[in-house]
C-alpha cells in the first residue's frame, strides 16, 4: 500500500520463502502504473478486476506463482509492450479449464516478445487443445528461446517446441534442457511426427547458437536436432550435452547420425559432450 502511493516505482522484485508461498499479492500492487519489470516468486496472484494496465511493462517473470490460466491470459493482455516473459512452475501453479488453455491465444498477446522462457508445466496447461504446426501471426521479434525439462517423448510438448521454432523466423539462440528418462514411454505419434509433417517452408536464417542439455537418444530429439541443422544457414555454435545414461557406443552412433545429415551452415561448430 505504501508503494502504491509512489508513482516512480519501475522495478518490482518479490521473492517469498517456500514456507510462505500462500502469500497473496494485494490489489494495491496493480496501482503501480509505471512498472517496467515484475519478478514474482512463490506467491499467489488473483485478479479481482481487469481494469489495470501496465502500459510500460517490458519484463514479466512468474516463478512458482499460483495463478489460473484465465487470469494469466488477462494479466498478459494488460501488458501491451511485453518483451520478456518467464513462466516457471509446477502443474499446481497453473490451473484452469481447457477453455483458457490455448497456446494460440497466449502468443497472440505477445507480438513484441523478444525473450521467452518456460518449463514443461505451463506448456502442459496451455497445450490441452489442438496445437497447430505454426502460428499465423509469427513471433518476428523473438530472439531467445529458453525451455526447461521438456520431453520429446510426449506429443504435446514436442508439438509445442515445433510450434515456437517454426513460428519464430528471427531466432538467434535456442537453449533447451531435456527431460531424459530411460523408462519414459513414447507415443507413436511423437516417434514419427517429423515424418508426418512438411517442414520445407521453415527457415532459421538468423539462428547462430543452439544448446541442448540432458540430451537422450530418443528419435524425436535426434529428428529435431537434424531439422535445426538443416534449416539454419548462419549457425555457429551447437552444444549438445548428453545424458550420462547414454552408452559410449550409442553416443558415437548419435554423433555419426548427426554428421551424416545435411547442415545448412558450413561454419557450424558441433560439439557433443558429457554432463
Amino acid at each position: 500500500m505504501h508503494l502504491a502511493n509512489n508513482t516512480t516505482v519501475e522495478k518490482f522484485n518479490l521473492v517469498i520463502g517456500l514456507g510462505h508461498s500462500a502469500y497473496k499479492i494485494p490489489s494495491s500492487f496493480f496501482s503501480l502504473k509505471r512498472l517496467t519489470h515484475i519478478n514474482l516468486k512463490n506467491c499467489v496472484v488473483h485478479l479481482q478486476s481487469t481494469s489495470f494496465r501496465f502500459e510500460r511493462l517490458t519484463s514479466l517473470c512468474f516463478h512458482n506463482v499460483n495463478i489460473t490460466n484465465k487470469m494469466l491470459i488477462c494479466f498478459i493482455s494488460c501488458c501491451p509492450i511485453l518483451k520478456s516473459l518467464t513462466l516457471i512452475g509446477e502443474e499446481k501453479h497453473f490451473v484452469g479449464s481447457d477453455q483458457y488453455s490455448d497456446l494460440v491465444q497466449l502468443f497472440q498477446l505477445l507480438p513484441l516478445i523478444e525473450h521467452l522462457e518456460m518449463n514443461c508445466c505451463p506448456v502442459k496447461c496451455f497445450a490441452s487443445g489442438v496445437i497447430p504446426q505454426s502460428l499465423a501471426n509469427k513471433l518476428v521479434h523473438l530472439r531467445a528461446l529458453v525451455l526447461h525439462a521438456l520431453s520429446f517423448g510426449k506429443e504435446d510438448e514436442l508439438r509445442f517446441v515445433i510450434l515456437l521454432v517454426t513460428s519464430s523466423p528471427n531466432l538467434k539462440k535456442i537453449k533447451m534442457e531435456m527431460n531424459c528418462s530411460p523408462t519414459e514411454a513414447m507415443s507413436q505419434t511423437a516417434m514419427n511426427l517429423f515424418e508426418l509433417q512438411d517442414y520445407s517452408y521453415v527457415k532459421l536464417d538468423h539462428l547462430d547458437e543452439l544448446e541442448i542439455t540432458n540430451f537422450g537418444d530418443m528419435k524425436p530429439g535426434m529428428d529435431f536436432l537434424k531439422l535445426i541443422l538443416a534449416k539454419s544457414s548462419m549457425l555457429k555454435k551447437v552444444r549438445v550435452v548428453i545424458n550420462n545414461n547414454i552408452s559410449v557406443s550409442d553416443e558415437v552412433k548419435m554423433l555419426r547420425d548427426v554428421l551424416w545429415n545435411p547442415c545448412a551452415s558450413v561454419g557450424a561448430q558441433i560439439k557433443f559432450e558429457r554432463a
